[in-house]
Parts: structure tokens; C-alpha cells; sequence
């Protein structure tokens, strides 16, 4: 991997960095780089399968923590009909949190068939997994010879600091084509056509 990480992410793995961030962080490799894209929303599973919150004691706290905090707050406002969808200054990116999910993912806000914490996550996943597509063509338009590798899904919390990973999509972007990425039983990765190595 050339150089570091760059983190871009925002409340519940939202990317919200938009195309100046895409750019920024480009600007930190090659112009023929490769990348790889990691983004994951976040929930919490505890140790009897609740959903929403976790006791996280290694990390000291004694009382459950909620993953993810702003999706679980924004799956409350619809159950309860207060949805909020108004601008706030003061709270820039969980304003556009609940707007870009709604719009994305067609989110219902119907109080009567609210959807719970679970669907909103998938639903903050599909967002995000659109929006990264999106930017990763836009800018394999005007760089012909980077590849992309995309990887999407939710980040789980569980019990005593145990933390998993669910990967919904995995994809590659080559010369503008994006394909499935197929993880092989050898831990090789596998594309319809054959062995491709992942870009990095």
C-alpha cells in the first residue's frame, strides 16, 4: 500500500466529503494509482442478539453504547413522527444524513411502518454504496488508467470489543467497467473472467 489511509467518512459512514474530498484525497497517490475504497456503516449486536447497543467493557464503560448513535436517533424521529428534515447549522451532517437516505434509498417516513434500526442501516448502506460508485466513476472518467477496488457494508459491534465485518458489495472499476469482485475459497480474488489481482 503506498502512503497512508485517508479517512473521509462522516455520521453513520456517510460519505459526505463530496467531489473536493475525492480530489484530496486522490492527491495523495499517483496519478496512475490504484485504490481501495473501505466503507461501512456501523450497528451494534450485544450478547443476546439485541440490536442497537452493546456493553463495550473493554474499553472501560459500564453501560451499553449505541451503534450507530445517529441512525438509531434518525430511526427514532420516524417512529415517533417527528422526523426533522429541516436544515440545521449547528448540525450540518446529521441534517444531511436523514435528507440523503430518504432520497437515496427511498426510506419510508410513514410513522404507521416506521422502519426500524436494522432497515435503516441497510439503508444508510445502499446510500453509501451508490454514492461511492458514483464518485469512483466520475473520476475514472478523466483517469483512464487508475483501477478501484470497492468494498461496502456494515461494520458490527458486538460484545466485549468483538468487532465484524459484512461485506454487501465488492466490486473492481477498470478502464471505466465496474465488475463483481468474487473472494475465492484460497483467499485469492476472483473476477467473472478469471485471477485478477485486487488493485492496491
Amino acid at each position: 500500500m503506498w502512503g497512508q489511509a485517508f479517512i473521509c467518512g462522516s455520521l453513520g459512514g456517510m460519505l459526505f466529503c463530496g467531489k473536493t474530498g475525492f480530489a484530496a484525497a486522490h492527491h495523495h497517490a499517483p496519478a496512475t494509482g490504484h485504490f481501495i475504497y473501505y466503507c461501512f456503516t456501523h450497528i451494534a449486536i450485544d450478547h443476546e442478539g439485541f440490536v442497537g447497543s452493546v456493553y463495550r467493557t473493554r474499553s472501560g464503560m459500564d453501560e451499553k453504547t449505541t451503534a450507530c448513535g445517529a441512525l438509531a436517533a434518525f430511526a427514532a424521529e420516524l417512529a415517533s413522527n417527528k422526523l426533522n428534515l429541516s436544515f440545521d447549522e449547528d448540525d450540518i451532517e446529521m441534517s444531511m444524513l436523514k435528507k440523503h437516505i430518504i432520497k437515496k434509498a427511498g426510506l419510508s417516513t410513514n410513522a404507521t411502518n416506521a422502519p426500524n434500526l436494522f432497515k435503516v442501516t441497510m439503508a444508510a448502506y445502499e446510500t453509501i454504496t451508490i454514492d461511492l460508485e458514483r464518485h469512483v466513476r466520475h473520476d475514472a472518467e478523466k483517469f483512464k488508467d487508475r483501477k478501484y477496488a470497492l468494498f461496502t457494508g456494515v461494520q458490527i459491534h458486538g460484545p466485549d470489543g468483538s468487532d465484524y465485518c459484512w461485506v454487501g458489495k465488492a466490486s473492481l472499476l477498470i478502464k471505466g467497467v465496474l465488475s463483481p469482485l468474487v473472494f475465492s475459497k484460497n483467499t485469492g480474488v476472483l473476477s467473472p473472467t478469471g485471477p485478477q489481482a485486487m488493485p492496491h
